[in-house]
C-alpha cells in the first residue's frame, strides 16, 4: 500500500532531488503499527569533487532520530536511520521505520545535507506482532561493503529477527551480509576470517552456484528505539526479514496535545516521560531549575551505572528514586498533565524535555546526577554531602554521586 492512499496526505512525485527540507503531511485514519519505507541515495564528496559528501536525515513529527546510545554530542546524520553519502557513494539505501502512529494528520520531513535524491517512498498496516513480514526480493546494487536495509523499530520491544539471505562467489570476490543490532556486530560463529559477516560466500561456493541460508537472531530487546541494519558486500540478495515483538500490546501514544496516561509509563515516548518527571518535581519552579532536574537523568544515563539503568525510561521508572512517580499528589498530575496543571506548564516542561534530548540545551548543574528540594523543617538525604554538592538552584540543591 502506498502512502499516498492515505486521505490526507499530499503527494509527491518521486525519484525527487531534494536541497532544501522537504515537508510531506500524510493522514492515518485509525491507530496502529505502521512501516515507512523510504529509498534514497546521496553521493560521497569525493564523486562530487568536493570535500564532504551529501547526506540525508528524517524527522517524523517531533521525533529527530540519533545515534544508540546516545553520546554526548548527539548524531544526527551519521546514523544507521541517515543516509551517509561517505558511506554510501551513491549506491541506494533503504529505511523501514516501524513505529505506532496515532489517528489524525502526521509530517514526515527530510533534512537534506547539499542534496539527497529520495527513489521511493512507501507506507504499510502492521496487523500481526509476532510476524512482521517483509518480502523484499531484492539484489544489491554492486558495491563494496556499506549499509543497504536499515529497520527502526521505534519505541518497540524485539523478540527476533530472521533474515533469509543469498549469497554468491563472483571470480576473485564474493557476496557478504552483515547484521547489526544497536550497534552491536553479529559474529559468524566458526568463521574467523568472515566473522563479522554473518552470511558470506567462499571461492569454492562457485560450483555449487548461490548459498541461500535463513538465520535467526534473538537479542530480547526490550521497548525502545532499536536500529537493525544489514549491511552488503558485492550483490548479495536479501529475500525476506521476520521480526517477532514477542507479547509486546500495542497502546496509543501520549502526546503533548494528548498526554492522558496509558496504565503505562513505559508507553511514553522519552520526551513526554522527561516531561513528565520535570512537570511532577518541578512544577511552578523556573526553567533553569527545571533544567537541572532534566540534566540530573542524563547525567546518570551518561555515567552508565548499572544501579541506575541503562536507558532514560530505566533511570527515570527505577523505583524509590523520583518523588513524581512515587507521590499520590504529584502522580495525580504526572499521569493527567491537562486535567491537573495549566497547560502553559505541561507545554512548557515537555519544551525543555524535548530541547534536552536533542541537545540544544546547556547543563545548568555542570554534571549533577541527584537533587533535594528543601523545605521547611525537612531534612537533607545523607547522599546530600558538602563534597558532592554543584549548585543550588531556587530551592533546590544539586549533586554529583558516582553510585
Amino acid at each position: 500500500m502506498s502512502i499516498s492512499d492515505y486521505t490526507g496526505f499530499m503527494p509527491k512525485q518521486f525519484p525527487q532531488d531534494i536541497t532544501k527540507p522537504l515537508a510531506i503531511p500524510f493522514s492515518i485514519g485509525s491507530f496502529g503499527l505502521y512501516a515507512l519505507k523510504i529509498v534514497a541515495r546521496c553521493q560521497s564528496g569525493d564523486s562530487l569533487g568536493f570535500r564532504g559528501g551529501e547526506d540525508l536525515r528524517i524527522e517524523i513529527d517531533d521525533l529527530k532520530f540519533r545515534e544508540i546510545p546516545p553520546k554526548d554530542k548527539p548524531q544526527y546524520y551519521n546514523i544507521p536511520s541517515a543516509w551517509n553519502g561517505t558511506e554510501l557513494k551513491g549506491l541506494a539505501k533503504t529505511i523501514y521505520f516501524i513505529l505506532p502512529l496515532n489517528k489524525g494528520t502526521h509530517t514526515l520531513t527530510f533534512i537534506p545535507n547539499k542534496r539527497a535524491r529520495i527513489e521511493s517512498l512507501e507506507t504499510q498496516p502492521i496487523k500481526d506482532l509476532r510476524n512482521i513480514v517483509f518480502e523484499l526480493n531484492e539484489k544489491a546494487e554492486d558495491g563494496d561493503r556499506r549499509p543497504w536495509y536499515t529497520f527502526a523499530l521505534i519505541n518497540l520491544p524485539l523478540k527476533s529477527v530472521s533474515a533469509d539471505v543469498s549469497v554468491s562467489w563472483h571470480f576473485l570476490d564474493g557476496d557478504d551480509v552483515k547484521l547489526i543490532i544497536d550497534n552491536k556486530v553479529e559474529e559468524n560463529v566458526g568463521s574467523r576470517l568472515w566473522r563479522h559477516w554473518v552470511w558470506s560466500a567462499r571461492p569454492w561456493d562457485i560450483f555449487g552456484g548461490a548459498k541461500r541460508e535463513l538465520k535467526t537472531f534473538a537479542p530480547n530487546l526490550a521497548k525502545d528505539t532499536h536500529y537493525i541494519e544489514f549491511w552488503a558486500d558485492k550483490s548479495p540478495i536479501i529475500h525476506q526479514i521476520i521480526f517477532d515483538l514477542g507479547d509486546f500490546v500495542l497502546k496509543r501514544i501520549p502526546t503533548v496535545e494528548d498526554p492522558g496516561w496509558t496504565g503505562d509509563f513505559r508507553d511514553d515516548t522519552d520526551q513526554i516521560l522527561l516531561a513528565r518527571l520535570i512537570l511532577g518535581e518541578m512544577e511552578g519552579e523556573s526553567n533553569e531549575a527545571k533544567l537541572g532536574v532534566g540534566f540530573s537523568v542524563l547525567n546518570r544515563l551518561r555515567k552508565r551505572n548499572p544501579n541506575w539503568g541503562d536507558t532514560l525510561k530505566e533511570v527515570i521508572l527505577k523505583e524509590n528514586q523520583y518523588d513524581a512517580f512515587e507521590n499520590e499528589k504529584t502522580l495525580k498530575k504526572v499521569r493527567n498533565p491537562l486535567k491537573n496543571v495549566a497547560k502553559s506548564e505541561w507545554v512548557g516542561c515537555y519544551e525543555i524535555a524535548t530541547a534536552m534530548l536533542l541537545g540544544e540545551s546547556k547543563d545548568p548543574t555542570d554534571g549533577a546526577t541527584h537533587f533535594f528540594s528543601a523545605s521547611a523543617g525537612s531534612a537533607f538525604p545523607s547522599w546530600a554531602t558538602e563534597s558532592a554538592f554543584k549548585i543550588k538552584i531556587g530551592i533546590t540543591s544539586f549533586y554529583e554521586l558516582n553510585s
